[in-house]
């Protein structure tokens, strides 16, 4: 299956080289250089390797339950329940597995870059566009670890072993690098592929990207204007169904940017035993608090809290239809199976082995074909980028700006509207000053990429972690099990903390200050 397998195919370069778990622990040849980079395939395999650590599954997965969207009751295989609670340590394993996975895509890609023009086999146009997929690759990387750890080391070339001991560079300097490399790579390439080499990057992906990083950096009319690059390549559009996205069934959308992309028996992932619930044969590992299911808005686009819609009695009924394309509320059906937590013989009830301690499950990346058994061979997609995410990035860069004008609203309505969800529009009648904008725009990133990574980085630059992040969390409303102490209350999940002048960034990990002194001093707090 080439146009997916293509993407992880890394059998070829595998014989050159592997990467260790540090930084400082860069990959060593254990096939010469002279003996690689001698035919169009040597090259192409060695980009496909820089693709493969896209999809780490066991990290990315579970970022969210770092943020007020979701939780998590295990500390396998990542930690991630203790960065959600507040408890976490400079030698917390997530830290270090993000940055270790995210350098080796890094140096993978510095091999790359340092050795291809070495190929003659290759034509100057397959040339250009190899190294602008393998600087999009290294971008994308530098965009999650400036975020995640804030000032990093940048590294754009393979170092000689006595090189290793960099100096960190500003998280500013590293955003003004990404951005650069984008447009380089975006000017190479090609807006669309053909049908065998669907999933890699394309001009909109870099764009899109790069307005990311912009919007994250606080640049909003750069932000705003490779947002609208993106729109004005007419190359990409809303979706007309939200699940499809992300249950393996409609892996090639025009509304997908970019995604770490598997297949079945040949390149599989875990997400349904995280994701799924027990009648589904998974493991309930990552599920959705109460506050995520609160954000979702009432059918009239009013807020729970304001509108006349909202019955304490009947909670999910007259809601934003995106909560049940997104969370399994009571009654709602995955793959042929009604979820019912209510029912104390139900396998997923509260209090059984494996179910759910929050009461709640997602539906939102649950394979379409997983039913009643334990498996870890899903083949759906880890979304990365969206074509929904670039018009919420050019509303709230526009927004910020106080440019506001009906391509804002249109943006916005866009995502809103798609067909399947429909919710009212945002109109400037309801939404006319920037504060009630700010806020529209807001939620709607909130309630439209759950478990894709968004909300962790908005917490942060939003600087709301420290309110979201402390206090008691919690999960369904207990009224149907009296056998529990929690019967007729919202079932306390746990108390988290948020250190407001230690948790927006997290620490270089230790094994890596260990090695290289000059990564300190290590982000404050830590």
């Amino acid at each position: 299956m080439k146009k997916l397998a293509i993407i992880f195919t890394f059998a070829g370069l595998a014989a050159i080289s592997a990467c260790k778990k540090t930084l400082d622990e860069q990959p060593q040849s254990s096939v010469s250089q002279d003996d690689y980079w001698k035919t169009e395939a040597d090259a192409i395999n060695a980009v496909n390797n820089c693709y493969r650590r896209l999809g780490d599954v066991d990290n990315r997965i579970f970022i969210t339950c770092a943020t007020d969207d979701s939780y998590s009751w295990s500390d396998w295989p990542s930690d991630v329940r203790l960065v959600g609670n507040g408890s976490a340590s400079i030698s917390t394993g997530m830290f270090s597995n993000f940055w270790s996975n995210l350098y080796k895509m890094i140096a993978s890609c510095n091999d790359v870059l340092d050795n291809i023009d070495r190929d003659k086999a290759l034509s100057d146009s397959l040339s250009r566009r190899l190294k602008g997929e393998t600087r999009f690759i290294r971008a994308y990387a530098y965009q999650q670890l400036t975020g995640l750890f804030g000032d990093v080391i940048l590294r754009t070339t393979t170092p000689a072993i006595n090189e290793f001991k960099d100096k960190r560079t500003s998280r500013a300097e590293v955003a003004t690098f990404i951005a650069a490399e984008l447009d380089s790579a975006a000017k190479y390439l090609p807006v669309t592929y053909d049908a065998n080499n669907i999933g890699r990057a394309t001009r909109g992906a870099a764009l899109g990207l790069k307005a990311r990083v912009l919007l994250y950096e606080g640049k909003y009319a750069e932000a705003a204007e490779a947002a609208k690059a993106v729109m004005d390549l007419h190359a990409y559009a809303i979706d007309n169904d939200y699940v499809s996205l992300f249950n393996g069934t409609n892996k090639n959308s025009t509304e997908i940017l970019l995604s770490a992309r598997y297949v079945k028996s040949t390149l599989p992932n875990a997400l349904a035993t995280w994701v799924g619930g027990p009648s589904i044969g998974g493991w309930s590992q990552v599920v959705p608090l109460q506050s995520l299911v609160d954000a979702y808005e009432c059918t009239d686009g009013k807020a729970i809290d304001k509108s006349s819609l909202y019955d304490p009695a009947h909670p999910y009924d007259n809601r934003d239809p995106r909560l049940k394309l997104t969370v399994v509320v009571p009654g709602v059906t995955v793959n042929g199976i009604t979820i019912d937590v209510t029912s104390k013989t139900s396998l997923d009830a509260l209090s059984k082995n494996n179910a759910s301690y929050t009461g709640f499950y997602y539906k939102k990346y649950v394979p379409a074909d997983i039913q009643g058994n334990w498996d870890s061979n899903s083949y759906n997609d880890l979304v990365l980028l969206r074509y929904a995410e670039v018009l919420l990035t050019y509303a709230e860069a526009k927004i910020e700006l106080n440019q506001i004008d009906a391509s804002v609203y249109d943006a916005i309505n866009q995502v809103r509207q798609r067909p399947g969800v429909m919710m009212p529009a945002v109109t400037a009648v309801d939404y006319a000053s920037q504060t009630a904008l700010r806020d529209a725009v807001r939620r709607e990133r909130r309630v439209e990429f759950p478990m894709e990574d968004n909300r962790l980085f908005d917490i942060r630059r939003w600087k709301i972690a420290e309110t979201v992040m402390s206090g008691a969390v919690y999960g369904i409303l207990n009224n149907y099990d009296q056998t529990r102490k929690d019967y007729g209350q919202h079932v306390l999940v746990e108390q988290r903390s948020f250190n407001a002048g230690r948790d927006y960034l997290w620490p270089v990990p230790q094994s890596e200050t260990s090695l290289n002194p000059n990564a300190l001093p290590n982000n404050s707090g830590w």
